[in-house]
């Protein structure tokens, strides 16, 4: 099942004007596309900018008797015949210099907030986007440029999504499982109707592929140099936890792995022993951090707030972690050069 999508959103309005708008124009902000609802969308979010502006739009069709089932959202709408249309798009058009003005500074103010960039990237991707499949299972996620982008490489790149620009076919392509499934966790082909449906098939027909034998034996402990649940794990792998699980758990026993229990009910983490990384929950950390001097249990227990009995199960839990050690009555905190991950 693929997520379901809601409303649109300033940042996926400004990836798909980036993707298919008149950049370079001061008087009006255009919006093109083939699928109604992103028109609609993109007019709610401006709509809401500019209360009252002056709207137009602008449907293009195949041919002069081409009927027109649905409804454009403004009240000006004009219909024009394209012959080299294979089907209807369309054109949403806002004219006001001083709305313009604004947001195009709207624009450089979304772009340089990094938590902005799945949705810009989805709504380039509904105007630019699309998916290519062929023979011997090649699936390729494209995105449409005449010249490489800053702004595309700065967002794959934080998401660590490898890709290469084909200068012959003017586009990005990005392929491999793992590429595919980064992109389906940010639902990048979710706004568009077509292309959603599209990537959603592509990607469920990936997950069905099999690996090579042994080939999550070979590679999980390289996925280990830092703490993952065996659901991450799970995913990151496209098989259930109980056969992750059948794996995790002889490497554990050769003493390759360790597991770290949180708490009841709490996920728990697994990593390699050699990791430098160790994940203690926050309440583990309190005590730590109250250890800046040698003390007893009743002082450590004072200090965090907790009964002696559930500090003794957390003290004998870091002390076999070495983060600390009992001399005499005082316990005391060890240097280390492991680094703590606090998990609650």
């Amino acid at each position: 099942m693929c997520p379901k999508s809601g409303e649109m959103n300033i940042a996926e309005v400004v990836g798909l004007w980036l993707a298919e708008g008149w950049r370079n124009s001061r008087y009006e902000i255009t919006i093109t596309n083939n699928c109604l609802e992103l028109i609609k969308g993109s007019y709610q979010v401006l709509g809401g900018l500019f209360e009252g502006g002056n709207f137009r739009a602008y449907a293009y069709l195949p041919s002069k008797g081409y009927g027109l089932k649905e409804t454009l959202p403004v009240a000006r709408v004009r219909k024009y015949v394209d012959s080299r249309a294979r089907k209807p798009y369309y054109i949403l058009r806002l004219g006001s210099v001083e709305a313009t003005t604004k947001w195009k500074k709207l624009v450089v103010q979304t772009c340089q907030g990094e938590e902005n960039y799945a949705d810009i990237l989805r709504g380039f991707f509904a105007g630019e986007g699309n998916i290519k499949t062929g023979s011997h299972s090649n699936r390729a996620v494209r995105i449409a440029q005449k010249e490489p982008s800053e702004l595309i490489d700065l967002i794959l790149s934080h998401f660590e999504i490898e890709k290469r620009f084909e200068k012959r076919g003017r586009s990005y392509a990005i392929v491999g499982r793992r590429d595919w499934e980064k992109l389906a966790k940010i639902r990048i082909a979710d706004l568009h109707p077509d292309k959603k449906k599209k990537f959603w098939n592509a990607y469920q027909s990936y997950s069905q592929w099999h690996y090579k034998k042994h080939h999550i034996h070979n590679n999980i402990l390289e996925c280990l140099n830092r703490p993952k649940t065996s659901k991450e794990l799970a995913e990151e792998f496209g098989r259930s936890q109980a056969r992750l699980q059948d794996i995790l758990m002889p490497l554990k026993t050769q003493g390759v792995l360790m597991c770290y229990k949180l708490g009841a009910g709490k996920p728990h983490y697994w990593v390699r022993v050699d990791s430098r990384q160790i994940p203690i929950s926050a309440r583990k950390k309190k005590i730590l951090d109250s250890l800046v001097v040698p003390k007893r249990a009743l002082e450590i227990a004072l200090d965090i707030g907790v009964n002696r009995k559930i500090l003794r199960d957390h003290l004998q839990t870091l002390e076999r972690l070495s983060f600390i050690r009992r001399e005499g009555k005082y316990w005391v905190k060890l240097e280390t050069n492991k680094e703590v991950i606090v998990i609650d």
